[in-house]
């Protein structure tokens, strides 16, 4: 009886008020031999996703028994009205207001209620990782088999002579530098956290909805010197949630002797004081770049000339920035290469050893 309870109020609508959820949290179990798991982020929200697939479902209440803490679900895809799909329902049991809940007992129904199947889970415990707010109520406990278990491939490469491993899942491809590079094991830590990070990305934006064929990310070599690595990291241009694409490209130096990521704006006298923007302190150099960026379509030019300037690099042949323009409407961006001749009077003197090793033989 209860089941056509649901069902009717499914299809018929009924208004859910937001509330304190005793049993919100991570928890992790088994419907039948699948293994899952569940975010309760509150009476109004949840998700969870399978262990064999690693993608992310919504739960949506269905709110039946609004005199006690208890709350129904039904599993969506995320859309609405005639686009929406409806793989189950989850029954909840009774559960007492206020106490401490560490089991919860559960029914997946299918869609047509022909099929019951019992289920349990566990509370997970809880952990912290810096890749996730403490503020995100799923927590890291939730993320951590999304960063794990993604499948992997790996190839062994080279750049211009330098041996390099690239590793590749479906949320990214990134590169491990050989144990012969005394800064190694710095940056494949770094590396490494970054692939966990794409992960979580990757597991968000297609639960939002997003199409696998579209996503892309990845983490390059692009300069390689004996002292200095310039990774090259990007991201395809793809609404995750709205209307707006989230691509970027951006470029970061890496020191080979200690494998830490350098600021290289220390390289440039007024340091990120340079950037630019609509509120920042304007420089000889700023002015020097706003005179060379290239002419770009009206629609780059909706803040003004306003730009941001992403972090330079030392290329082969001078001091490489990216300007990005301040628009709503896509990627707008020009990338300046000022010689190292013309660059000089703008550098600090560590800059100026910086290029002296990138120019070195």
């Amino acid at each position: 009886m209860k089941l056509f309870y649901t069902l009717f109020l499914l299809f018929f609508g009924m208004t859910v008020q937001a509330a304190e959820l005793s049993y919100a949290g991570v928890w992790k179990g088994s419907i039948g031999d699948n293994k899952l798991m569940v975010c309760f982020s509150s009476s109004v929200g949840a998700e969870f996703y399978y262990l064999r697939n690693l993608r992310g479902i919504l739960l949506e209440p269905l709110d039946l028994t609004p005199d006690k803490d208890t709350t129904d679900w039904k599993e969506t895809n995320g859309l609405y009205g005639d686009d929406q799909k409806i793989t189950g329902f989850w029954a909840v049991s009774g559960i007492s207001p206020g106490a401490a809940v560490t089991t919860l007992d559960l029914t997946w129904i299918s869609p047509d209620g022909k099929k019951q199947i019992p289920f349990k889970l566990t509370k997970a415990p809880v952990m912290t990782s810096p890749r996730i707010p403490e503020s995100d109520i799923c927590g890291a406990a939730y993320y951590k088999p999304l960063e794990d278990d993604l499948p992997h491939t790996s190839k062994d490469l080279k750049f211009e002579g330098r041996e390099y491993r690239s590793i590749s899942t479906p949320a990214a491809t990134v590169f491990e530098l050989p144990a012969s590079v005394p800064g190694s094991k710095n940056f494949n830590d770094y590396t490494r956290n970054w692939l966990k990070d794409s992960a979580d990305w990757f597991y968000t934006c297609l639960r939002n909805g997003a199409k696998e064929s579209d996503w892309g990310r990845g983490f390059e070599p692009l300069v390689w010197t004996d002292s200095k690595l310039v990774v090259k990291n990007w991201m395809s241009d793809i609404a995750c949630d709205g209307s707006h694409g989230l691509a970027y490209e951006m470029y970061e130096t890496f020191d080979l002797r200690t494998g830490k990521m350098i600021d290289t704006w220390t390289w440039v006298k007024q340091g990120d004081k340079n950037k630019g923007g609509e509120n920042k302190q304007k420089t000889p150099l700023n002015a020097l770049l706003k005179k060379l960026k290239n002419q770009k379509p009206e629609r780059c030019m909706m803040g003004g000339d306003a730009f941001d300037i992403d972090d330079p690099y030392a290329g082969k042949s001078g001091m490489v920035f990216r300007l990005s323009h301040l628009n709503h409407m896509g990627l707008c961006e020009d990338t300046i290469i000022i010689p190292y001749k013309q660059m000089m009077p703008f550098l600090t003197p560590v800059g100026k050893a910086a290029v002296a090793e990138v120019l070195q033989p």
